[in-house]
């Protein structure tokens, strides 16, 4: 068992891949060492949301040397589903749960929903966000990297804001995730790379 400690991490990236993304070019994700899973979910999902979304989290993919890896907006962290395995889809849910299945296990999960849980309605008033209770939820992409840790990474863009509920879902992870493999958590704050980091972190940092 491994302690797990959350990270805020900074990562900048090319504007003319950004550009290109919002285009509709995704070579820089198809063409990378990143899993198929992470390819075929990220396009599927970008030519149905044409703009920058879904950019940051295929950058990030990009750059990471990877064994495995998914990118998902499930609710695992919560729902039944993922520990019965029933009513997923078989495209991009089901993979997935074969996935947590294998490399996290079901009492491992039950336990991790069981706090989620308990959590949330200790908390719940914490979790309203435009008139909406929101529970929860795990990161952007989780990675098996070459020596067999995982990554739970959140992808965050210039101008985004982390809410309650993926804050809360990182922590949790980091609390109540307990493998025999190394585990990080990152938040992962992407900026364009002419960007002056001394303004960057004076922005992030609110300093003077």
């Amino acid at each position: 068992m491994n302690d797990i400690v959350l990270k805020n991490e900074f990562l900048s990236y090319p504007e003319s891949l950004l550009e290109a993304w919002k285009l509709g070019d995704y070579s820089m994700l198809t063409h990378s060492n990143a899993s198929d899973y992470i390819k075929e979910i990220l396009t599927f999902k970008a030519k149905t949301r044409i703009g920058r979304r879904f950019f940051g989290e295929a950058y990030i993919a990009s750059k990471i040397e990877m064994n495995e890896g998914w990118y998902n907006s499930f609710k695992w962290l919560t729902a039944d589903k993922w520990i019965s395995g029933h009513r997923l889809e078989p495209k991009f849910e089901k993979p997935f749960h074969k996935a947590i299945m294998k490399h996290i296990g079901p009492d491992i999960i039950k336990r991790l929903q069981k706090n989620t849980i308990n959590f949330y309605n200790r908390h719940k008033e914490k979790f309203m966000d435009r008139g909406r209770y929101k529970k929860p939820v795990a990161p952007d992409l989780w990675v098996i990297d070459k020596e067999g840790g995982f990554k739970f990474i959140e992808s965050k863009l210039p101008g985004d804001t982390i809410k309650p509920h993926q804050i809360a879902g990182l922590a949790l992870i980091v609390k109540y995730l307990r493998v025999s493999v190394p585990v990080s958590v990152s938040i992962m704050n992407l900026y364009p790379e002419n960007f002056d980091p001394v303004n960057l972190f004076s922005e992030f940092y609110s300093l003077a």
